[in-house]
């Protein structure tokens, strides 16, 4: 993959030594100005740069210094997927830049970033099983998106919403049904039982939670002699569903929902889809923490830590908003922050490992959704400490 890098450098003073070890450049100090490089899609670069007591080699490409300071760094890609931008880099043990099998690595004992916002753009999809292949229980078991969420079983809180879902039924003609629901999180999972006994009497005629084939389904019916149809249901990988035997399902089964009913890959029947005219989550209201030390694998083949024995992985996590099941929905929250430690995660063509990420004061974040499916995450981070770091580009 080609990696270019270009700016502009002014030194006051050089040296230049060549013995056995090889050649290279000594600058006692050096200032960048307008850097920028590219390795394949994405470019990266900054405003400014210092180094102390720098030194490159000739012979080969490895840039040492004693610390660096470098100020309005970014990182993004041809195809607008992501957008990463930091107001100050500082790294006050120095840094070592070297060729890599593919692209440069950078690696540093200590970094300090201030001010760092992130932006990543959909579709954010996962690799599915063709409808018409054979499904085998343990393929679909591995496409599950909770298989790769059991970090969330440590969490701790309460999820509370407002379920609006409007009904074009035969006879009654259209009725709305309004739902509040306060769901305590204890330990990852939740008490779908308790939350179908919380149901308001009039709303709970309408409305149903059970347990059927392993998923878990919120169901609506027509009092007394109508036939019960789904609204939206969750699959429950086999961990979940002897969990659900007990009454609780995992939060991180959440995330693998379904809307109305019928096979994967096949659709509803038009006149059930047209009976439910709108289905939408409002007043969205979260705080969570997790709070015991799990770790989580990312599709690129890394490991993602979260926390340690001194130290909880997430904590306030704050969240409102409102989606529904058509049109853009958003959430917003806050982390109070977030203690990590990281290896070989992708961030498109950037690889990075870190013995220590943490993040402190994650003041705002914004979610936006086409219907149900994300399209777009925002962050911005007042203050991202890294300890051990390599930061692979290419």
């Amino acid at each position: 993959m080609p990696t270019t890098v270009e700016s502009d450098i002014s030194v006051q003073r050089f040296a230049f030594t060549g013995d056995d070890a090889g050649k290279k450049l000594v600058f006692p100090r050096a200032v960048c100005a307008a850097i920028e490089g590219r390795s394949g899609g994405v470019t990266y670069g900054a405003a400014d740069c210092t180094f102390d007591k720098l030194e490159a080699r000739l012979d080969t490409l490895r840039w040492t210094a004693d610390a660096t300071s470098v100020g309005s760094a970014f990182l993004r890609d041809d195809a607008n997927r992501f957008d990463l931008a930091c107001n100050r880099v500082e790294m006050p043990s120095g840094l070592r830049m070297t060729r890599a099998d593919t692209g440069v690595e950078i690696l540093a004992p200590q970094v300090s970033l201030s001010e760092v916002r992130i932006d990543l753009r959909g579709p954010f999809t996962r690799k599915a099983v063709p409808p018409s292949a054979p499904v085998t229980p343990a393929q679909l078991d591995a496409n599950l998106r909770q298989r790769r969420l059991r970090f969330l079983d440590s969490l701790s809180g309460r999820i509370c919403f407002t379920v609006k879902v409007v009904l074009d039924l035969p006879v009654l003609g259209t009725r709305r049904l309004d739902q509040e629901l306060r769901i305590p999180v204890q330990e990852g999972s939740l008490d779908f039982r308790a939350l179908d006994k919380s149901l308001d009497w009039l709303e709970g005629a309408f409305l149903d939670i059970d347990l059927k084939d392993g998923r878990l389904r919120v169901r609506w019916k027509v009092p007394i002699f109508g036939q019960s149809h789904d609204l939206v249901s969750f699959t429950l990988d086999e961990d979940a569903t002897t969990l659900a035997s007990f009454g609780r399902v995992p939060v991180r089964s959440l995330l693998d929902f379904r809307m109305g009913s019928g096979k994967p890959g096949s659709k509803a029947d038009d006149r059930k889809r047209k009976i439910v005219e709108a289905l939408s989550l409002d007043a969205i209201d979260i705080a969570l923490s997790l709070l015991a030390p799990r770790s989580v694998e990312t599709s690129s083949g890394g490991t993602i830590m979260f926390g340690g024995e001194d130290q909880p992985g997430l904590v306030d996590l704050k969240v409102s908003g409102s989606i529904k099941d058509s049109g853009p929905g958003l959430l917003r929250g806050a982390i109070g922050s977030i203690d990590t430690t990281i290896m070989d995660t992708k961030i498109g063509p950037a690889t990075i490992t870190a013995d220590r990420l943490h993040f402190d004061g994650l003041e705002s974040f914004e979610v936006k959704f086409d219907g149900f499916t994300p399209t777009s995450v925002s962050a911005i981070v007042q203050r991202v400490t890294a300890t051990n770091l390599k930061l692979k580009l290419g």
